[in-house]
């Protein structure tokens, strides 16, 4: 699959954009690590906060990694080992239409060690997402990769 190259800084940074290669029926996916597993009174479940963008002192335009799932297939990676690590113990799928329906960015920000690495933004420099739209994109996100005892939300 030929991807065209996402657009760049001045600094050679990926800047916020949709990319035209990542099409509104592709899914991205979220890595989970412990850290965003959380204790509630049902058990242990995936946090709201795996919807959080980085800080501007991780990223300057404040993207949230993602990997794209279409990349991956096309050039035969098996994504669900490509995306399992000892840090990232889990992974959850989004639907991009899920993310672009709430004016959302959903772009290609390939890294020298992720071929396949993506990044989503918020429009106009929103740089939080709200507890609420977290909690509603969890809730559209089904497991990739289960963290067996893990629940996506509560019942």
């Amino acid at each position: 699959m030929a991807i065209s190259p996402p657009p760049r800084d001045q600094n050679g940074r990926v800047t916020p954009h949709d990319h035209p290669d990542i099409k509104t029926e592709h899914r991205v996916i979220r890595r989970i690590s412990e850290e965003m597993v959380v204790a509630g009174p049902k058990g242990r479940r995936v946090s709201s906060a795996a919807f959080q963008f980085s800080s501007v002192g991780e990223d300057p335009y404040c993207g949230m990694s993602v990997d794209i799932e279409p990349f991956m297939i096309a050039d035969g990676i098996d994504a669900r080992r490509h995306v399992a690590t000892p840090q990232f113990v889990g992974s959850i799928a989004l639907r991009v239409s899920s993310l672009r329906s709430r004016q959302l960015l959903v772009g290609y920000d390939p890294l020298p060690e992720n071929s396949y690495h993506g990044g989503v933004w918020g429009k106009s420099d929103k740089r939080k997402l709200s507890r609420g739209t977290q909690r509603a994109l969890l809730k559209e996100a089904t497991w990739f990769v289960v963290i067996d005892g893990v629940a996506l939300v509560e019942d």
